[in-house]
This record gives C-alpha cells, structure tokens and sequence, in this order.
C-alpha cells in the first residue's frame, strides 16, 4: 500500500494521517440549497409522494376488503332460509355432532329425572329459583338452536350452544349433587 504523496510504505491502520481536509468544504453549498428550499416552499417529488400515500393505502385497503366480499358471495354457497319452520323441527342438522349423541341424550334425560325429584323435595322458593335458572338456560339454548337454523354454518353459534349445553349439564349435575348432600 501506497501512503499517498509521501511515498512512504503503510504497514498499520494507525500509521495513516489522522487529519486531512478534504479539497473543498462541501456545507455551505449544502446549506444554502436546504435553506433556498426552505425558502421557496417548493416540495420534493419524495414528499408529494409521502402526502398521498396514506390515502392510497386506505384506497387499497378498502379495494381488498370489496374484493374480498364479492368473492365471498361469488364462492360461498346459497343459502337457504329456515325462517318458515320452526326452530323445534330441523334443527338436528345445524346441532353440533357432539350434542346430538345418543350417550349425551340420555345422560341429560336421566339428569332431568333425577332433577325434577330433588325439586320436588326442596322449600318453594329455592326451588322457584333453580327452576327459573333452568329455564332462563333452556330458553338461551332454544334462541341459539333457532338462530343456528337460519345460519347454521357460524361457527360462533354452534361453540355458544355447545357451552350453553355443557352449562346446562353442570347446573343439573350441581342440583343433583346439592340434593344428594343434604339427605
């Protein structure tokens, strides 16, 4: 390696000059250009582009979500209305598979007899409040199930009813178990 003018040889990082000016001084011309923009208000191409942008981002944004809609609707299939039959009749078909189990039947039928017999023997106000508590949870599951029969691929109603009946399961099983109890 060269050292520059000098001749002589480099052998270390350390060994070249530590302060060289170089040939001109580049800020004042630089200065002067910011402050002649500043000046003259004039904007860059960079930022013309900078203030739309945001705004072609939301365009582009709500083009997808358009898109996406009508490729929803172009794909999805049709869907055919249950409005006209009632919400007892048909709705095997939009209940999940796990709560139209034969084992899932049964266990709540026998849970209901054995309910109705521990209310039977309880004071009438408890027993006006667990009824009521069981029907209020009834007739959540029947509004689900109706509302599964118009759309019965949402996902969300058919976990709502799923949890609807598992709470229902426990509160039979607790009736049942707080009867046991106190005998």
């Amino acid at each position: 390696m060269s050292g520059g003018s000098s001749g002589r040889q480099v052998s270390r990082l350390d060994e070249l000059a530590q302060d060289i000016p170089p040939a001109r001084d580049l800020w004042p011309s630089i200065a002067a250009a910011i402050e002649a923009e500043r000046g003259t208000g004039s904007i860059r191409p960079a930022q013309r582009r900078s203030r739309w942008l945001p705004a072609a981002g939301m365009a582009a944004a709500v083009a997808l979500v358009t898109l996406g809609v009508f490729i929803g609707r172009v794909i999805a299939p049709p869907q055919v209305s249950t409005a006209s039959t009632p919400a007892s009749q048909g709705t095997s078909s939009v209940i999940p598979a796990s709560l139209r189990d034969a084992n899932y039947r049964k266990q709540r039928e026998s849970l209901l007899v054995e309910v109705q017999h521990r209310l039977d023997k309880m004071p009438a106000a408890e027993r006006d409040k667990v009824k009521a508590s069981l029907a209020t949870l009834r007739r959540s599951i029947g509004e689900i199930e109706a509302a599964l029969g118009r759309d019965p691929a949402n996902a969300l109603l058919q976990e709502l009813l799923v949890s609807s009946c598992q709470e229902e399961m426990r509160a039979l099983t607790a009736v049942r178990d707080a009867g046991s109890q106190e005998t």
